[in-house]
């Protein structure tokens, strides 16, 4: 008994020193491996996830603080300067009450839908009857991303 407690307790540990937390270290690896950005710098400020049931629609949303994230932006996949295309603008404006997207910064948009030729085109983005898409805004001025998942 005593060596399968010893056991359990060393797997355990195992497990906590390969980052299984589940909290907020947790957060920011999953939204910096979607974006292709190392997030481990920031503090997640805000985290939803509604996604779930049989098809898994819903909507993640994130907001990590972060200075200087901008200066690896310029040449990562998928991230441009802003101002947003006009459908991007649009798929932003579907999470934010007020405002959009901030003057100075960068945004992502990969779309994930099955009919999308190239993820990285938003032109076909509002064409379809559902949505499957990942958006985030980088604000460079308060050093705050913007992170949103979103499945219909």
């Amino acid at each position: 008994m005593k060596r399968f407690l010893t056991l359990m307790l060393l797997v355990l540990a195992l497990l906590a020193g390969c980052g299984i937390d589940g909290g907020e270290g947790w957060a920011l690896r999953r939204i910096g491996r979607a974006l292709g950005v190392d997030l481990s710098g920031g503090t997640l400020a805000r985290f939803e996830d509604s996604h779930g049931g049989f098809h898994g629609d819903g909507l993640t949303a994130a907001e990590v603080e972060l200075d200087g994230l901008e200066e690896g932006l310029a040449d990562a996949p998928g991230w441009r300067p802003l101002p947003m295309t006009e459908n991007a603008a649009q798929a932003l404006q579907m999470f934010q009450e007020e405002g959009g997207a901030p003057e100075g910064g960068f945004y992502y948009l990969y779309d994930r839908h099955r009919q999308s030729q190239d993820p990285y085109d938003d032109s076909q983005l509002h064409q379809r009857f559902s949505w499957n898409f990942t958006l985030a805004v980088y604000d460079s001025g308060a050093g705050r991303l913007y992170y949103y998942e979103f499945d219909t």
